[in-house]
């Protein structure tokens, strides 16, 4: 009988809208498993998808942006990322950095 380590786990990222949080979960899982858009709030609702690395399995969720709300439908989607993230064993919180030198004035 074989023995097996196998490590599993959940990791949500986290982040502002198009900070690159699909783009990052679909290059981890080497496909592509979420829709990647300039076009802002595209995901709505937590996406995942299954990296692997040898026996280590990570199930990326990916969440839909963090944002101060306006809408009914706004609300939603950043309870639905704060949910992913409270409901994973490890949260990424995704950061453009090159967004945010823009906006302080660098």
């Amino acid at each position: 009988m074989n023995e097996h380590n196998t490590r599993a786990g959940f990791a949500a990222i986290i982040g502002a809208p198009n900070a690159g949080k699909s783009t990052l979960v679909n290059r981890l899982v080497g496909a592509k498993v979420s829709i990647v858009t300039q076009k802002v709030q595209t995901t709505r609702f937590p996406v995942k998808g299954v990296a692997l690395a040898g026996d280590v399995q990570i199930v990326l969720v990916d969440t839909p942006g963090i944002f101060k709300p306006r809408r009914r439908l706004d609300r939603a989607m950043v309870r639905s990322a704060w949910g992913g993230a409270e409901d994973a064993d490890a949260v990424v919180h995704l950061v453009d950095a090159q967004a945010e030198i823009a906006v302080a004035g660098g």
